[in-house]
């Protein structure tokens, strides 16, 4: 049964939903492996353990399933529009998707790897008594497969892709259509790429060795989409050995990688080639309408346009907007303040050491964070300031969530004088015990941040409704 309260804490409408009360040998299971609080804009997984029959329990939407008691297990999955989870009750494995049983499976068959897009959903089903594995596919099987890679199903879960191998050195892909691509002598990556079209980079069947000028040999990859192959390139930098030829990047309809080519560097994006480049690419930002896409490349640290030499230089990071009408940058200054100057024309002021800059989603209003001697400040495009934080940055620095317009914000972080984790919202600190992550959820077209609280063994829930 889940309760729900109102208050007006900070000045704003807080909804706190009270999910699940701990008995006295229950904790809640966060700092377990692969397990934890999960939550988006559908809602939450609740996930607890008892610690005198090892077993735990996930509470979603006001109902609990389990007890389960699956040693290894993978984070339960969300989108939009549906959740799901794999657990084990002793050799029976379930399969559970918006509280439905997908599949229930006794040993040798084992089920692992759930994905969810859109309305559809797949997972992997091993059986390990013949050591092979088959793709459940909404329902339906395919294969067997005596080696599987890996298996995509694209955004909107109307398109599936299976990677596999029966022979050393000849793998395939198997997609929805009843089409095969290859053999390759490996696949190094393959991504869905929108509406209709995919890609892959792989490494040939039978593809002899190149022989470079100086008597070197290099093996050699291939780029390939839904259009035919784009070209064969080298798979090696012998000057540098810290060249990865799997760096494929994939967003919207849009996709880019360095490539090889004569032992020279350039940025094949799709489908073009840019180059030659002194250096690899470092910085990219993929735009999710076709050909929309920037880059930062070479010793003066260049900002690229649709690969094309751009309006600025010495580009230490940037950050664009998601209507791509505006590009903050930021560039190293030669003392110790670095500038923020909005499309290389605006100059946006100078900051103490800049650890990133973003802007609000579907907004021109920005923010971004910086060290000072006495912690760390967030500035605001209105030229509002917080701070300072007393942030933990051993492992990074947290990013800061933000609403419509940065008229509100939230940053969770550790504070490195208390080693306390906090929780900041709006500018105030929440007292209670904060446990997880934050989140923007949605709930009747209105937007809420989100996050869970502990207070006297009860988990509760609390939205906060951005104006």
């Amino acid at each position: 049964m889940i309760c729900s309260f109102i208050s007006n804490t900070y000045g704003q409408i807080l909804k706190k939903e009270k999910i699940y009360t701990l008995d006295k040998n229950e904790y809640v299971a966060h700092e377990e492996n692969s397990l934890g609080l999960y939550q988006d804009e559908l809602g939450y997984i609740v996930v607890t353990a008892d610690v005198k029959d090892f077993s735990r329990s996930y509470h979603i939407k006001g109902k609990k399933y389990g007890p389960f008691n699956r040693r290894e297990l993978a984070k339960p999955v969300f989108n939009y529009d549906n959740w799901g989870f794999i657990d084990s009750k002793d050799e029976t494995s379930y399969v559970i998707y918006t509280g439905k049983e997908l599949g229930v499976h006794e040993l040798p068959f084992y089920p692992v790897g759930l994905k969810i897009r859109g309305n559809s959903w797949a997972y992997v089903l091993i059986n390990q008594a013949e050591g092979t594995t088959e793709v459940v596919i909404n329902g339906k099987k395919r294969g067997p497969y005596l080696s599987l890679q890996n298996y995509h199903l694209s955004k909107n879960g109307k398109r599936w892709a299976i990677i596999y191998n029966n022979r050393p050195e000849e793998h395939y892909v198997a997609f929805d259509n009843g089409k095969t691509a290859g053999p390759y002598a490996e696949i190094i990556d393959f991504q869905f790429l929108e509406p209709n079209r995919w890609v892959l980079t792989a490494e040939p069947k039978d593809s002899p060795t190149k022989i470079l000028e100086g008597g070197q040999k290099v093996k050699q990859i291939i780029v390939e989409t839904s259009n035919g192959v784009v070209g064969t390139y080298e798979r090696e930098l012998l000057n540098n050995p810290n060249y990865d030829c799997d760096n494929l990047i994939a967003r919207g309809s849009n996709y880019g990688l360095n490539i090889i080519k004569d032992q020279k560097i350039y940025y094949l994006a799709n489908d073009e080639l840019y180059g030659p480049h002194e250096g690899l690419v470092q910085q990219v930002d993929m735009g999710k309408s076709y050909n929309r896409f920037n880059f930062v490349v070479g010793k003066e640290k260049r900002f690229y346009i649709k690969g094309e030499k751009g309006f600025s230089r010495n580009v230490e990071m940037f950050a664009v907007s998601d209507s791509r009408k505006n590009v903050a940058i930021i560039k190293r200054g030669s003392g110790i303040k670095d500038s923020l100057v909005m499309n290389d024309k605006y100059f946006k002021g100078l900051f103490d050491k800049i650890a990133y800059v973003k802007f609000a989603p579907q907004s021109e209003s920005w923010c971004l964070l910086s060290k000072s001697n006495d912690g760390y400040y967030l500035h605001f495009s209105n030229k509002k300031k917080q701070g300072p934080f007393n942030i933990d940055d051993s492992r990074g620095v947290p990013q800061v969530m933000l609403g419509k317009n940065c008229e509100n914000w939230a940053m969770t972080y550790k504070d490195s004088k208390s080693n306390e984790i906090k929780l900041i919202v709006n500018g105030r600190e929440k007292k209670d015990k904060f446990i997880g992550n934050i989140a923007i959820t949605s709930e009747a077209d209105k937007e809420y941040f989100s996050w869970f609280s502990l207070e006297d063994k009860t988990v509760f829930l609390n939205k906060l409704l951005l104006k």
